[in-house]
């Protein structure tokens, strides 16, 4: 059947913080020596509590509709940055089908408290737990190997980048927020986001990817959904760190809202410093928008929030799609 929803949200560290003093412990670290833009002293503690309580707002539309629609497996579209892969072995399209639970890590408020937590010490406070549906998985690639998609395959779980951190930060890190109970088995599709090179999906080629996602999960009988994990413009710890491209994150947002994949489709056509670093992780978000428009082209894109977070170097933004029309409740 068609895929019920689809999502797609940010997914910087500090976004996952509860107070000023824990955003700004993080802003620190990341952007330590880097020179900063003057929004970054616009954006103070009534500036980061009000976006602490949309952050929340954000997830909860998230998780209620995975409530409303009880999809039987959650496709995760993310990057892995150098967390299972390593220098030695990074491939631009994995699907992982593995029996085994996916361990990993939050770092849901790590930076809060006194002391300051490493969360991959600290599995029983931050650890996460995946039941992953390996028969939905193994449809999938499959699938994707007939349509032309040379897929790798992944059965077993061996970190051989960060292993301390086990799975991909895209894969766990959001998903106490998205969905606390823990409870839907998940299929992991690793692409390359980040990776400073020209051997990685351009926006055609992810859309393509996305499509051919949809038409398949068409093909099983159970409701499943897509999330895009990552993005919007950031580039943490790098030159651009603390700058937002608020232009480019608008013009994608717009973009979705008129499913405009033509204009999308030249995203990522060549390599340039705006993109070419965590903004790279807005091709899990074309994706997710191509998956849901194959399979349900009537369904309308709802910006749920976005605000240009400096101070936690991300343009920061969650977006929905559901098979329902949209009320005018629903619309910002």
């Amino acid at each position: 059947m068609p895929i019920v929803a689809a999502m797609a949200s940010s997914h910087s560290p500090i976004l996952f913080q509860d107070t000023y003093r824990g955003w700004m412990r993080w802003f620190e670290l990341i952007s330590s020596g880097i020179p900063q833009p003057e929004d970054v002293l616009l954006q103070d503690e009534a500036c980061v509590t009000d976006w602490i309580r949309r952050r929340q707002q954000a997830f909860g539309r998230f998780e209620a509709a995975l409530e409303k629609h009880r999809p039987e497996a959650l496709i995760v579209v993310g990057g892995d940055q150098f967390e299972w892969f390593s220098a030695a072995n990074n491939p631009n399209i994995m699907v992982h089908a593995g029996q085994e639970d996916i361990l990993g890590f939050h770092n849901y408020r790590d930076f809060d408290t006194e002391p300051l937590a490493k969360f991959w010490e600290d599995f029983d406070r931050f650890g996460v737990r995946l039941k992953v549906h390996a028969e939905f998985a193994e449809y999938l690639l499959g699938g994707l190997v007939a349509r032309d998609f040379d897929v790798s395959i992944s059965r077993s779980q061996n970190p051989r980048g960060r292993p301390q951190f086990k799975a991909p930060h895209a894969l766990t890190r959001t998903m106490p927020l998205l969905m606390p109970r823990l409870d839907i088995p998940v299929i992991p599709v690793i692409i390359k986001t980040t990776e400073r090179t020209s051997a990685a999906l351009s926006g055609e080629r992810c859309i393509a990817l996305g499509q051919e996602i949809g038409r398949i999960c068409a093909e099983i009988d159970a409701p499943i959904a897509i999330y895009g994990s990552g993005g919007m413009s950031h580039d943490p710890e790098g030159p651009l760190s603390g700058w937002v491209d608020q232009t480019l994150d608008t013009w994608v947002l717009d973009c979705l809202d008129r499913a405009d994949f033509d204009q999308l489709g030249g995203l990522f056509s060549f390599r340039s410093a705006a993109t070419d670093s965590g903004t790279g992780e807005l091709r899990t978000w074309l994706v997710a928008a191509a998956a849901m428009h194959a399979a349900q082209p009537a369904a309308p894109c709802q910006l749920i929030d976005y605000f240009p977070a400096h101070i936690a170097t991300v343009g920061a933004g969650w977006v929905l799609w559901e098979a329902e029309p949209r009320s005018s409740a629903d619309k910002l």
